[in-house]
């Protein structure tokens, strides 16, 4: 079986460069936006800490070593949000990006071929860009099998079908995880200048523990999802499908051992990219969800499945033969109503006649 090159653009290159960029523009207008404001909020409660922490000092509740400690967070925080500010912001958006990308991509560039690592784009892009190449090959495949199909054996167009399903999904949700993690990388960017802040208060050191946990946790999630991805393309990779002799029609059975194993393949990697954040979660001990890529995947299957009902089902011929013969009877149909109308019309006048005193005939003088 000879497999056929299939079109080689990223569908999910486009939207996840855009939203990169987006984000990184937005991060730092925002960011800049929130720093004067921080620093005048900073100065505030570090002149209320001073009063409060002079107030303990005099009344013994606490000691000199004690408030040393806590002007040692207090200079740090002031350092981040004077010296730095939008560029320190800016740099932790893209630096998490880097590394998290950097972690994902090494994951995947287990399963991926030679001929699927180069790639004219970087970090985020790079990585839907070879995740979704790599699952070229059983589209491929799938194209092949609807192309030996026909009406005296359209079983192929199910398995085609069948076929294309779970990697379709498997695509989707993945874009729908790099494009979640990239949101969550910029909302913590964005918030950081408020973290500054609260690093340097005992009251708020635990959020700025916590978003520093997120971020951790978000780069699990995209790394332990990219392993999902990578073990499902390992496995269709292992099968060496490209080299194989086996008829396409042969090939395409339920009772065959290799297209079970790759729809298998497909319907595991689907189901572990949701537990990727269940996994993260309780390593990091955060409470991240998947509520927001499965609103992304519901929503591009939704659209698709509506794509492809209003394309190939205003196409099909049984379909446009089945219209055109209820048009055709509703045609006659309307035909035969207006005929017996015309008839009730002719026998109403001639009642009409009948009952006349004149018999129908016009009187005389009129």
């Amino acid at each position: 079986m000879t497999i056929a090159s299939i079109n080689e653009y990223c569908w999910t290159c486009a939207p996840v460069q855009e939203y990169v960029k987006l984000s990184s523009d937005y991060t730092k207008d925002l960011s800049s936006a929130l720093i004067e404001p921080m620093q005048i909020l900073f100065m505030s409660c570090v002149t209320l800490w001073v009063v409060v922490a002079g107030l303990k000092l005099v009344m013994a509740a606490t000691s000199p070593t004690k408030i040393a400690q806590e002007f040692f967070f207090v200079a740090i925080a002031s350092v981040l949000l004077s010296t730095q500010g939008p560029t320190l912001v800016e740099d932790i958006y893209r630096v998490s990006l880097l590394i998290m990308g950097g972690a994902a991509e090494a994951a995947l560039s287990v399963a991926a071929s030679t001929s699927q690592s180069s790639s004219e784009f970087t970090g985020m892009v790079a990585l839907v860009e070879r995740a979704e190449k790599s699952v070229s090959t059983v589209f491929t495949i799938a194209a092949n099998i609807a192309t030996a199909g026909s009406a005296l054996n359209p079983i192929l167009y199910v398995y085609a079908i069948i076929l294309v399903v779970p990697y379709f999904l498997l695509i989707v949700i993945y874009f729908a995880q790099v494009v979640v993690a990239i949101f969550r990388v910029m909302m913590i960017a964005t918030l950081a200048p408020f973290l500054f802040l609260a690093f340097a208060f005992g009251w708020g050191r635990t959020m700025a523990i916590s978003g520093l946990r997120t971020l951790i946790s978000t780069i699990i999630v995209l790394f332990a999802c990219t392993a999902a991805v990578s073990v499902t393309i390992y496995g269709v990779n292992g099968l060496d499908l490209d080299n194989t002799d086996i008829p396409i029609e042969e090939l395409a059975s339920i009772t065959n051992a290799r297209f079970l194993l790759i729809l298998a393949l497909g319907w595991l990697g689907t189901a572990f990219l949701t537990e990727a954040t269940s996994i993260a979660n309780s390593i990091a001990g955060t409470l991240l969800s998947n509520t927001a890529a499965g609103i992304i995947t519901a929503g591009t299957v939704g659209t698709a499945m509506a794509v492809a009902k209003g394309t190939y089902g205003s196409l099909n011929p049984m379909t446009i033969g089945a219209r055109y013969a209820g048009f055709k009877g509703g045609l006659a149909k309307n035909a035969e109503g207006l005929q017996q109308m015309g008839q009730d019309a002719a026998d109403l006048v001639n009642k009409f006649k009948s009952r006349s005193p004149t018999g129908g005939r016009r009187p005389t003088g009129i």
